[in-house]
């Protein structure tokens, strides 16, 4: 088994350090504190994110969209295996160094097919409180359900966690942890704005999908 088929313990660790300070109260969750450098990101709240929040005002919750560019989008990632070289720029190098019938061109893509396979068999872990289900990536790209944004959340997480996962983002780190950071950020905005009086709004191309590429390579390939 290597390093790309299964999670190390640290990965464990840094999901469970990634807790939020939510408590209960009698309203529903409240939000008490936030670190200055939460893995919720933009997003800030006052008051409850219960359906209580519709009885508060504008002036109680601020939320932004986490600001995302350059990834590529869900329904990219679900056909991944048919845009190799122009989603990573490494392999489509090596592919013109070594020549595409070579044998060792053929191992180095085998390497790339089996870190994204293994990149969709995580888990979307996300804090508990939050009551969501935690689901594979593959899992979140199988779940689309139309053009609502609101059922297609964890189609969006998907693409967020692997445009992350694959350093896609310019100003944010690649790897399992800022991939776990940025579809937090991104849940939180959805719950928040699904819970807020002046209703839920998100387009795709807020999302930043631009299908581009990232220069992230394999460091270990047999």
């Amino acid at each position: 088994m290597n390093e790309f088929e299964k999670l190390s313990k640290k990965d464990v660790s840094a999901v469970s350090k990634r807790r939020n300070f939510l408590k209960k109260t009698a309203t529903g969750a409240v939000i008490v504190s936030l670190p200055a450098k939460s893995v919720w990101g933009t997003c800030t709240v006052s008051g409850t994110m219960s359906g209580n929040l519709s009885q508060h005002g504008d002036s109680d919750h601020h939320c932004e969209i986490p600001n995302f560019n350059g990834g590529r989008s869900p329904g990219n990632w679900k056909t991944w295996d048919n845009n190799l070289h122009s989603t990573f720029r490494s392999l489509g190098d090596d592919r013109q160094a070594m020549g595409h019938r070579t044998q060792a061109y053929s191992n180095r893509k085998a390497c790339y097919e089996s870190a994204i396979s293994a990149a969709l068999n995580h888990t979307m872990t996300l804090d508990s409180e939050l009551g969501a289900p935690q689901i594979t990536v593959q899992q979140g790209l199988d779940k689309y359900l139309g053009p609502n944004f609101e059922n297609n959340i964890f189609f969006h997480m998907a693409a967020v966690y692997l445009n992350s996962y694959f350093g896609f983002y310019n100003g944010i780190p690649d790897g399992r942890d800022s991939a776990l950071e940025q579809i937090e950020k991104l849940y939180l905005y959805y719950k928040v704005m699904s819970n807020s009086p002046t209703g839920f709004s998100i387009t795709e191309d807020e999302l930043g999908y631009h299908d581009g590429s990232t220069y992230w390579s394999v460091t270990h390939c047999s």
